[in-house]
């Protein structure tokens, strides 16, 4: 009988995007082989996991880094989310992390360690804080980092921790990049250093984008409709605002829109949120088990553009627009460049475009079809995790 392989795996919790790509991952391990996977997870994705029944260890409630730090730097945020503060503040915990989770792996041993963007273990393994005790595999859908503002101290921070970065593939035994080299910017990481594109070329593996739904997510709209309990002659519009900072305000520009669209379509309105509204003909949730199939089932969506929403958003064809949040690196300035690669959905920022200006672009988005990306549901990653196991 083949022995059990056990995993260790750890996963930033900065939203549920990188979660929910590793359980799909994990899914297709279990259907490919005998695994055993245990969870390092910063909160606040701690609880999410749990709850869900998977097996988070101990160690993970004292992780001090990647979503605890990223709500606490982003909480008090406005009109910018600057990620240099994030990124500064979190480095700092990186040691204590790395070695909080080291306990993990005192007493169990594992065939292999998978990060994803668990940046801790990644700088960790690095520098040799610890001896490595299995392979390990690094996930990732960014490279480095860039100041979005032309502050001498962000422009020096971002400099100095892109220098850093280019040093990080020695902390790892596989380093997979979700996504294709055209949709990484073509830029310098900062003076003297290589290009983002270049740098991952040499040191990454790429794989495609990783989305947890069937190709055919239903054989037509009507019946999904009908599964999901929504209208099938009205228009269905769906939104989402995720929890950082003050996202009341984004959620009141989102209500907004939906106004404009009310007094124009019969149509039934969602708005995925971390509180309910007062507008008692918008449908206010939480959280919806299976977004993917609400996102096909949209005539249209607009979304924050985090990296799952948008790879889900591409796979169905559903004709969206995303907007960041205010001069985060990642979500503008990365996300624009992907989007263009792509060839779906718009990328608006909401500091330069007014609620008229949003619903018109939805009106003239509504009906186009986009030719849906090449997804995998996780058995790309899952074979090269064996493979290097």
């Amino acid at each position: 009988m083949q022995e059990q392989q056990r995993i260790l795996w750890a996963v930033s919790s900065v939203g549920k995007g990188h979660i929910m790509r590793d359980m799909a991952i994990v899914k297709q391990l279990r259907r490919l082989a005998d695994v055993q996977v245990d969870w390092l997870v910063p909160d606040p994705g701690r609880d999410f996991m749990e709850a869900r029944g998977y097996r988070v260890l101990e160690p993970s409630a004292d992780l001090l880094g990647s979503g605890r730090v990223y709500g606490q730097v982003l909480a008090d945020c406005v009109d910018e989310f600057n990620l240099i503060s994030y990124v500064l503040a979190d480095t700092q915990l990186h040691k204590h992390d790395f070695l909080v989770s080291a306990r993990a792996w005192e007493h169990t041993s594992y065939h292999g360690i998978v990060g994803d963007e668990a940046f801790w273990l990644l700088t960790g393994f690095a520098a040799h804080w610890a001896a490595k005790p299995a392979p390990f595999i690094f996930l990732t859908d960014f490279i480095g980092t860039k100041a979005m503002r032309p502050r001498l101290r962000d422009r020096w921070v971002a400099w100095y921790k892109n220098f850093q970065f280019t040093m990080s593939h020695r902390g790892t035994d596989r380093y997979l990049y979700i996504g294709s080299v055209e949709e990484i910017p073509d830029e310098r990481l900062g003076v003297g250093l290589p290009s983002r594109s270049a740098w991952a070329e040499r040191h990454c593996e790429f794989v495609r984008p990783i989305a947890d739904i069937d190709r055919a997510v239903s054989p037509d709209r009507p019946s999904l409709r009908q599964h999901l309990g929504l209208p099938q002659e009205d228009y269905v519009f769906l939104a989402t605002v995720g929890p950082q900072g003050d996202f009341r305000r984004r959620m009141a520009v989102i209500e907004a829109v939906f106004e404009i669209l009310r007094s124009e379509f019969e149509a039934h309105f969602i708005l995925l949120c971390p509180e309910p509204g007062e507008h008692p003909w918008i449908q206010y949730a939480r959280y919806l088990e299976g977004l993917p199939r609400y996102f096909a089932a949209a005539d249209f969506v607009i979304t924050e553009s985090g990296y799952g929403k948008i790879v889900e958003l591409s796979a169905v064809g559903t004709p969206f627009v995303a907007y960041p949040l205010p001069y985060h690196f990642e979500q503008e300035y990365v996300m624009r460049h992907r989007l263009d690669t792509y060839g779906t959905g718009q990328l608006v920022t909401l500091r330069d475009h007014t609620p008229q200006e949003i619903a018109a672009q939805v009106r003239r988005g509504l009906g186009t079809q986009a030719a849906p990306i090449d997804v995998d549901k996780g058995e790309e990653v899952a074979r090269i995790i064996l493979e290097t196991l």
